[in-house]
């Protein structure tokens, strides 16, 4: 114990750590500026392809909005102790079936072997939706809606499920928005030059001449 003591009372011990955990750190960064890189670079890739790829997108975001939603349902002593909460998760289940009735391609489903049995079902609900509720048929229409839906979950917590899944809707809702104007956000990015080997990062096109 004195030996241990000993040693991490040593300035050239302690230079040595203090230099570990800034390199650890200096990775960890690095790793998370990749990841942030590649994942950029995924969601330019649909919002390219306009409101074709925002609908994949808008999809893939109804699935997260039920799955999260009927995992807080499913805890039913949260109901009684967090009724409101209870209550949202209630709504986000909803949200999330009505986005994933709203964005699904049948055609795609048919398609599917096993979800391919579901098709029918879900091309005649989303026909009482359309029917019903005719402003989400309009891309403006379901911008408003998503940012409503993110703007219920973002408000509940800070970095968890429900935080996530407000961050994800927020972002949907304001690229349906955009787009509604005629305006497509990928076609305000540039690839900013790396070196070979390195992930590309993507910049604000008036950036480029700083």
């Amino acid at each position: 114990g004195g030996f241990a003591s000993a040693a991490m009372n040593d300035p050239t011990v302690q230079q040595h750590l203090k230099e570990t955990a800034v390199q650890q750190a200096q990775q960890g960064f690095s790793v998370a500026r990749e990841s942030a890189a590649v994942a950029v670079s995924e969601l330019r890739k649909y919002v390219q392809e306009g409101p074709a790829g925002i609908s994949i997108l808008c999809f893939a975001g109804g699935i997260i909005t039920t799955i999260v939603g009927a995992l807080g349902l499913l805890n039913v002593m949260y109901g009684l102790t967090s009724p409101f909460q209870y209550v949202l998760n209630a709504y986000l289940t909803l949200f999330g079936l009505v986005t994933f009735l709203l964005e699904a391609d049948i055609e795609a489903l048919r398609s599917m072997r096993v979800l391919g049995k579901l098709a029918p079902f879900v091309e005649r609900y989303q026909g009482d939706i359309f029917d019903r509720a005719r402003v989400l048929t309009e891309l403006r229409g379901r911008g408003f809606f998503y940012v409503f839906i993110g703007s219920l979950a973002i408000t509940q917590c800070l970095f968890c499920l429900l935080f996530c899944v407000g961050v994800w809707n927020l972002l949907m809702g304001v690229l349906c928005l955009l787009m509604s104007f005629g305006i497509n956000p990928a076609d305000h990015m540039h690839v900013r030059r790396t070196p070979p080997g390195q992930i590309p990062l993507y910049e604000p096109s008036g950036a480029g001449g700083m």
